[in-house]
């Protein structure tokens, strides 16, 4: 979770297209780089067979200076060629923010904006990419003032040679004539050391992320949970996102199978932190956790959340069509049985009503859907996984009231349809009247727990909250005019 939440999805992905630069190293390592050292060989070999051993020694010395050279030189390259790579990611990130937020830019208009930002991007990008490949040149040019320097100290010691007999004039001809066949290997090896370089730079950002540990794992020796009950238990947990402030404070939570557990309160009390704890998407700092008294540090991280089915404040809806959407859930669903999961979350006749029924396109995140439409979808995908714990966050926030009060039946028998444990976090509180338990949270804390009756007759946070929304006098000023 905080590999997604700490960085830019369109970074990661450019990087990770940039990391195609690892496949090239790798085949021009091995499938160009030993064939040409081969040559290489076989060229000194044959200078050496058809003059002496000074002019091979003086090919291989040429070799080590040419490729110390190219060696030096590739550390002035370094930087400008990250810093293309750097303009590239950044470029890559703005236009995915502009092209996923496109709705938001329409709304405010801001298409200058976004012009000129993405155009500064690729400024920047050229900018760059010109600094790279002057110095890239220059240096490249340096480099190979050398291959001259090389032929003329060879064609002096091999006329050197002739004239003392050693030699014949035809050997120089034929210096003359394959000069380029034993100067490529090594114009090749220095080309391909450049590559190389390049595309380590270029796949830098992949390797650190590959070499990102992920800050939940399973531990040695985790066991799958298999089929479980629902007695869900927090102990004296606490966490915190950042050391420096503590987000979840001693909370104490006994849920039995088939009960539901409302969490209420404020928007930051700490609510959601509780489900994504749940569901370990976040390990605690203290306390513990358990799940029909496995602590859920011990199973596998797979077998926890197949048994736990989440709908959530924001679903998201892939790019496809209603049916590839719902078998997300459950890939081997049959049609009949994704009928009844949409039956039973009141989306049914929509989806029929669409011209091309179940096979309709969502668009991008559910674009093209209504937002209480692509919630039904989410609560009809969550049945159909038919889950031994749910978790609904705010599942019925973007419907209207009577669509919320038949999707609150189906989730009520939905829940009753077997021991289902059910974790509901809601603003309105109408949803959770019935809840077997209600927690309300403040600042991290469970200050009031109790059933809807007996947190009104309180007369505390949760009364007010109630006082509010259902526009019922506060309770405690009842209490207060009675006594009068």
């Amino acid at each position: 979770m905080d590999f997604h939440s700490e960085r830019d999805s369109a970074e990661v992905m450019k990087a990770l297209e940039q990391g195609g630069a690892l496949t090239k190293l790798l085949r021009t390592v091995v499938c160009e780089s030993l064939p040409t050292i081969a040559d290489l060989t076989i060229a000194i070999g044959i200078l050496y067979w058809k003059f002496d051993i000074y002019v091979s020694l003086a090919m291989m010395f040429a070799f080590s200076i040419f490729i110390a050279a190219e060696i030096i030189t590739s550390r002035y390259k370094v930087e400008p060629r990250r810093q293309f790579a750097r303009a590239e990611r950044q470029q890559a990130r703005v236009m995915h923010q502009a092209i996923q937020g496109w709705t938001t830019v329409s709304y405010f208009n801001m298409f200058n904006f976004e012009r000129k930002r993405f155009g500064k991007t690729v400024d920047a990008k050229l900018a760059a990419d010109f600094t790279w490949g002057v110095r890239n040149f220059t240096l490249q040019g340096i480099v190979e003032l050398i291959i001259p320097f090389t032929f003329f100290t060879l064609s002096a010691m091999a006329i050197r040679n002739i004239s003392l007999g050693r030699s014949k004039p035809g050997d120089f001809t034929f210096l003359v004539q394959y000069w380029d066949y034993l100067i490529y290997p090594l114009i090749w090896l220095s080309h391909e050391y450049r590559d190389v370089m390049q595309y380590l730079i270029d796949a830098e950002r992949l390797l650190a992320l590959l070499q990102t540990k992920p800050a939940v794992v399973d531990k040695e020796g985790a066991y799958s949970i298999g089929a479980v009950d629902g007695h869900v238990r927090f102990e004296n947990v606490q966490f915190c996102y950042d050391e420096r402030k503590t987000t979840i404070k001693a909370v104490s939570i006994c849920a039995k199978p088939g009960e539901t557990i409302a969490l209420v309160g404020a928007t930051g009390a700490g609510k959601s932190t509780v489900s994504k704890l749940l569901l370990r998407f976040y390990d605690i700092t203290s306390g513990r956790i358990s799940i029909d008294d496995h602590d859920i540090r011990d199973i596998t991280l797979d077998s926890l959340r197949n048994v736990i089915g989440v709908v959530p404040q924001d679903p998201l809806l892939f790019n496809g069509t209603i049916l590839e959407n719902l078998r997300y859930a459950k890939p081997s669903a049959t049609f009949s049985d994704i009928i009844s999961a949409c039956q039973a979350s009141a989306i049914h006749d929509r989806i029929l009503s669409f011209p091309d029924g179940y096979k309709t396109k969502v668009g991008e995140q559910g674009v093209k859907l209504s937002g209480g439409e692509v919630q039904r979808l989410a609560v009809a995908r969550v049945i159909l996984k038919d889950p031994s714990i749910l978790i609904l966050d705010e599942a019925t926030s973007a419907i209207d009231t009577h669509t919320e009060s038949n999707i609150q039946r189906a989730l009520d028998a939905f829940k009753n349809k077997r021991k289902r444990t059910s974790f509901v976090i809601a603003h309105r509180l109408s949803t959770i009247v019935g809840a077997d338990q209600i927690l309300v949270f403040d600042e991290g804390r469970i200050v009031e727990r109790g059933t809807h009756e007996e947190l009104v007759k309180y007369g505390g946070v949760y009364a007010q909250l109630w006082s509010k929304q259902t526009g019922t006098p506060d309770v405690v000023e009842e209490e207060e005019e009675g006594g009068k």
